[in-house]
């Protein structure tokens, strides 16, 4: 058991928690706040692969860096637009629809954390069901060090939590619509 966790509880939380859909261009992508390191590195990337002609900014916190590293990135200025209020996953998804749609956004891939994929996507796909959206994720290097490890599955049990907590409080089941099956696994 490394910090508290035992051996099995990585591989597990990524069965649970990563999804990833197929990758297939888009109208926008949405960078969600939280993690301003791997995140808007991830959405610069996908924007440079010509994946989306713009890329959305959500979230309060970290908003002014987020949009930094993409300008630093080669995203153009004209090609970015920021939400800045909102401080929660929810609010990401409420406080964004009104842009969104207000600049005929039919399509959109969500760029977050892996640990956070699964909510982030069910939230979005919940709350703004007249958009079609996917998800891409993203990590730092530092989750790939000893030290690191730790603090990934740290963010990964929250997340645990959390995906019941907004199943449990707001209805928004843990499942997606885009995300892949589980697979079976057979008793010895």
């Amino acid at each position: 058991m490394a910090a508290g966790f035992p051996a099995w509880f990585p591989k597990t939380w990524r069965g649970i928690l990563a999804v990833e859909t197929p990758r297939k261009p888009v109208d926008a992508i949405v960078l969600l706040g939280g993690e301003p390191q791997g995140r808007p590195v991830k959405a610069a990337e996908l924007y440079r692969a010509g994946m989306a002609p713009l890329v959305v900014v959500v979230g309060h916190g970290d908003n002014d860096s987020n949009r930094r590293t993409l300008l630093k990135s080669g995203v153009p200025a004209g090609c970015i637009l920021t939400e800045t209020n909102s401080t929660s996953t929810i609010e990401n998804a409420d406080f964004s629809r009104r842009l969104l749609l207000e600049n005929q956004i039919r399509t959109a891939l969500l760029v977050t954390s892996s640990y956070h994929a699964r909510r982030a996507l069910g939230t979005f796909q919940r709350r703004i069901p007249e958009i079609e959206f996917g998800v891409a994720t993203s990590r730092i290097g530092w989750w790939d060090t000893p030290q690191g490890r730790p603090q990934e599955d740290r963010w990964a049990a929250k997340e645990i939590v959390k995906l019941a907590g907004h199943w449990i409080l707001h209805g928004i089941p843990p499942w997606t619509a885009a995300a892949p099956p589980r697979e079976k696994t057979r008793n010895p």
